[in-house]
């Protein structure tokens, strides 16, 4: 296991290299313009609606490739973000978590669907640990539009699981995965009080394909996954 080390922990460390590097380049492109005299501090609280993307993956079992995929309702979502603004301008770090559930559970090996049940049912939490860069377009109206981009790491946490396919049951890893993450963020605020907005905005997330692999369980891939988000909240200027 000694080289499925190395490789994990280079991933890691790619996959943190290229979060502080696209970060820094994020930063380095709105500094320029600010004016500090005019910043403020904020808090946000938000939540809203997901559409999480079905994860889909694959593994072999018993000598047999297979794909599958987990079929996911829409679920909540709740974030807090505390950033700073200058003029039109402004950085944030933002925490969201959301939990993703499934009971359907569907195999298919060489695009012939294959009987198959898992249990529990797919219970994941997904975190996501985010630095956004945000546009004001600020005008005479109190609603000020804005857009942004941010990068960070998603966390997925979820129990073992038992996965029966063909007639053979197999042992899933749930593991506690963290990846790479990008986010788009569109949407309006609405000023309500000198210090106090409300807001309401889309949110478009991408999260990177990661690997299960442990000692005692079947190693399974999961391919890259994406959500969208709508939701709403207010923010604190202090």
């Amino acid at each position: 296991y000694f080289k499925e080390d190395k490789l994990w922990y280079f991933k890691k460390g790619f996959n943190m290299k290229v979060l502080f590097l696209g970060t820094s380049l994020l930063l380095g492109s709105f500094i320029s313009p600010l004016q500090a005299e005019e910043s403020k501090n904020y808090l946000s609280l938000g939540g809203g609606i997901v559409h999480p993307k079905d994860p889909e993956g694959n593994s072999t079992l018993g000598g047999t490739a297979y794909d599958f995929e987990f079929k996911i309702d829409n679920t909540s979502l709740f974030s807090i973000g505390v950033g700073r603004k200058f003029n039109e301008y402004r950085f944030e770090f933002n925490y969201s978590k959301a939990t993703i559930e499934s009971d359907t559970f569907s195999v298919t090996s060489g695009g012939t669907g294959v009987t198959s049940s898992i249990t529990p049912a797919l219970k994941s939490d997904v975190s996501s640990y985010m630095i956004y860069g945000y546009k004001d377009f600020i005008n005479d109206s109190k609603f000020t539009p804005y857009a942004g981009v941010g990068l960070g790491l998603g966390h997925f946490s979820a129990k073992d699981q038992t996965a029966t396919v063909a007639g053979s049951a197999y042992e899933l890893k749930g593991g506690d995965e963290t990846v790479f993450s990008f986010g788009l963020k569109g949407g309006i605020s609405y000023e309500i009080a000198d210090n106090t907005s409300i807001f309401t905005e889309g949110l478009y997330q991408n999260f990177a394909s990661y690997d299960v692999s442990e000692p005692g369980y079947e190693t399974v891939n999961y391919d890259a996954n994406q959500l969208f988000a709508v939701s709403a909240g207010i923010k604190f200027n202090f």
